[in-house]
């Protein structure tokens, strides 16, 4: 990667420094799932999945919010991400789809208004690094990328952290990675096995496979079919 990108890339690499609690975090969690699976839903790229896991991170870490409106935090998080990063990509997921998408729970008013707020939060600047902005035209090991993406424990390190830890996550020479490097991998190979320890017939399948970027496009679902956080 050249020099100058990727020194470009870690300066705008977004971290919590913010602890937060026990409880926020929990929440956090599972409205991160919901991006994602909604995301999935609106076959939107991963990019876009990560960019509002990040929007939704980063409010959360500055202002308070109930739980019985962290779903609002969510899709007004992916309506951003969505306006950022898919408008070559003629993604139809619209203002209409996120209002459907919760249920009709929130009108288009009360949407636009998050994502105001968050907007103001971000001096309307979402231009945050993701992990798989990392990625040069290289192949993204996705099922990694959303590992943990999708996993309050990898909150706290920055995307070029995690990046590295995941492109050597298979490799067999660790000797000359750094210490922080080797510490995400080992956390990330504990998870698994936790997982895989705590239920066989339900472990995300995390398998040594490469997909390009757009190769995480799915059949797209309509937004009528809504999950609830």
């Amino acid at each position: 990667m050249d020099l100058d990108r990727y020194n470009y890339l870690k300066m705008r690499d977004f971290k919590i420094d913010q602890n937060i609690s026990e409880h926020l975090l929990e929440m956090l969690e599972m409205l991160i799932h919901w991006i994602f699976q909604v995301g999935e839903q609106n076959n939107l790229e991963i990019k876009t999945i990560e960019l509002a896991a990040i929007l939704s991170k980063f409010y959360m870490s500055k202002q308070q919010i109930s739980s019985e409106r962290a779903d609002l935090l969510g899709i007004a998080s992916l309506m951003i991400a969505v306006k950022f990063n898919e408008c070559q990509n003629k993604t139809s997921m619209n203002i209409q789809d996120c209002v459907d998408q919760c249920q009709s729970k929130y009108s288009s008013i009360e949407i636009i208004d998050m994502e105001m707020k968050i907007l103001s939060l971000i001096e309307y600047d979402a231009n945050f690094t993701t992990i798989t902005d990392y990625y040069d035209d290289e192949a993204v090991q996705i099922d990694l990328v959303l590992f943990v993406t999708l996993d309050s424990e990898f909150l706290y390190f920055r995307k070029y952290e995690l990046y590295e830890a995941i492109r050597n996550f298979y490799s067999k020479d660790t000797s000359n990675l750094s210490e922080i490097t080797k510490h995400i991998i080992s956390k990330i190979s504990t998870k698994i096995q936790q997982l895989t320890t705590q239920d066989e017939n339900n472990t995300p399948k995390i398998i040594k496979k490469t997909i390009k970027k757009k190769g995480f496009r799915r059949q797209r679902i309509s937004s009528s079919q809504s999950i609830t956080l």
